[in-house]
């Protein structure tokens, strides 16, 4: 008898199916890898598996743990946790800020034994923590404390702390660098000796060498399943054989980019303040940084999450507080006239990481591209007569859309409408709307499987070069940068380790993370070369 059984398996939002015809068994101590691209009913389908979506109808006859259908299960709180943990994708938003991380790995514990006593609660924390290789000293910090890799294992760690039987792992290793990566899945790879293993991911890479089975999904439906090893030797489906094509980046043509700096930073930080109210700070995420962005480069920043790159692009953007100096185009920004600063932000433009939560629900995907525009069309001759602005943008939005290689047709949809590919087609859209000089993109791939990943480098490769656009490419994917970026600046802790030409700091790091980083890289893609 399989451990887990799910047949026929059919759930509907808002009377469209989300998940069909859903098919498959996990055996006890198997490591099964469900591989998609965002969209594809992967998340989903795991928190179906534990009841976990709100207002949703269990599905009846289609859920079955040890020969029992769960949907007349009547205590859920007694199976979650206890029999099934469910690791969830982002941990510092599923860890309570307010909590010490000893506290929250033993809360799970707590639900399902009460009344332990305090020698017995201290075995079993110490226990846990070295099971996923966490000092124990850091049970009295708190998340914020914590780098993304011990944050990771202080969530698994809380998640097996009562050894269930099956552990569902959502994007475990998102936003990690290559070397937590190979860590994480490691520390999985032994958890499963004693427990069968639900892997999520995009990146089919990852599981070749890990998982037994592996299921492809598409669209809410299994479009393939077969063993790892069948899988990629003999893939049957079309989507499955571009995953596997895609694998491989290689390397992309780049232009050459001129002498023209459009960008500079000197000694710049990131600040924010800390402290009470009456001993406020500044405290620097990001600090000492010099770089410069030339007129069609391709600038790389690279490192783990909480490295502090998004933070150093939210400030070159404004949208946090900033040290040193920044200029732009060759002014320093605290030059900048009232009405000179507000025409800088039609000149710089960002495409954030999670398309579906940077898309406003309520707003059709035509209104979407052009909020800016619109913004930027008040105070001009065009807010007078409504013909004239509503033809600049509805001509704005199909160009835009056609520039992406999305159908005009799409404007008149809702972000839920499309695929996680198309979202971020929207969003670059969005962002090259207003015509900006200089894009930043902050992880734009991080949700998206190889396939996706590769059709939206070939995209933004091909837009760089017909608009002369300067990126500035925020990733924790070595393998992307290399492929992409003209130089790159390697950040860990908010400290720039490495800087230089892409070329020669991928082929003589100086850092020792840098080596470590590429050495992790170099592990993975042994896996890719074997496809």
């Amino acid at each position: 008898m399989s451990l887990l059984k799910v047949q026929n398996l059919n759930f509907c939002v808002s009377e469209s199916f989300a998940l069909q015809s859903i098919n498959f068994e996990l055996e006890k101590n198997e490591i099964l890898a469900i591989v998609g691209e965002s969209g594809s009913g992967k998340s989903m389908l795991a928190q179906l598996l534990l009841n976990l979506l709100p207002q949703a109808k269990f599905p009846k006859q289609s859920i079955f743990f040890e020969g029992k259908d769960l949907s007349e299960l009547k205590n859920w709180r007694a199976l979650r946790g206890k029999q099934i943990a469910y690791i969830p994708q982002e941990p510092l938003s599923a860890l309570n800020p307010l909590q010490k991380i000893g506290k929250q790995i033993l809360e799970t514990y707590l639900l399902h034994n009460p009344k332990p006593t305090k020698a017995r609660l201290n075995e079993i924390l110490t226990e846990s923590m070295q099971r996923v290789g966490l000092d124990f000293e850091l049970a009295n910090r708190y998340p914020h404390e914590l780098s993304g890799g011990q944050r990771q294992r202080a969530l698994i760690a809380l998640s097996v702390i009562n050894k269930p039987q099956i552990l569902i792992c959502d994007e475990p290793t998102t936003a990690l660098d290559s070397i937590l990566q190979a860590q994480i899945i490691e520390l999985l790879g032994s958890l499963a000796k004693n427990c069968a293993l639900i892997l999520i991911t995009h990146d089919l890479a990852q599981v070749r060498d890990f998982a037994d089975k592996i299921i492809v999904m598409q669209k809410g439906k299994i479009i393939e399943s077969n063993s790892a090893d069948k899988l990629f030797s003999a893939p049957q489906q079309a989507y499955t054989k571009e995953l596997l094509n895609a694998l491989d980046f290689g390397e992309f043509r780049l232009n050459n980019f001129s002498e023209e700096i459009l960008l500079e930073l000197q000694d710049f930080s990131a600040v924010v303040a800390s402290g009470g109210f009456l001993r406020k700070k500044d405290k620097a995420l990001v600090s000492g940084v010099n770089m410069r962005l030339h007129k069609g480069e391709i600038l790389g920043v690279a490192g783990e999450s909480g490295s502090g790159k998004s933070s150093l692009a939210f400030s070159i953007l404004r949208l946090m507080r900033h040290s040193g100096a920044l200029r732009f185009f060759g002014k320093d920004i605290r030059d900048f006239t009232n009405a000179q600063a507000r025409a800088l932000c039609q000149k710089i433009s960002i495409v954030f990481q999670d398309p579906f939560a940077s898309l406003s629900p309520r707003m059709r995907i035509g209104e979407i591209i052009t909020e800016g525009l619109e913004v930027a069309l008040q105070g001009k001759g065009a807010r007078k007569d409504k013909n004239a602005r509503n033809e600049i943008l509805t001509r704005a939005r199909i160009e835009s859309l056609q520039r992406v290689g999305l159908d005009k047709e799409l404007a008149n949809r809702y972000p839920h409408e499309l695929s996680g590919g198309q979202r971020q087609r929207v969003s670059i859209a969005r962002a090259l709307a207003l015509k900006p000089n200089i894009l930043v993109l902050d992880e734009p791939t991080s949700a998206l499987d190889k396939s996706s990943q590769k059709q939206i480098l070939r995209l933004l490769l091909q837009l760089q070069k017909e608009l002369d656009l300067s990126l500035l490419f925020i990733t924790h994917d070595l393998e992307i940068l290399q492929a992409l970026s003209h130089n790159i600046l390697v950040l860990k802790d908010g400290k720039v380790l490495e800087q230089g030409a892409s070329k020669e700091v991928f082929s003589m790091p100086k850092s020792a993370y840098m080596k470590a980083l590429l050495q992790a890289q170099v592990k993975k893609n042994l896996n890719i070369k074997s496809v």
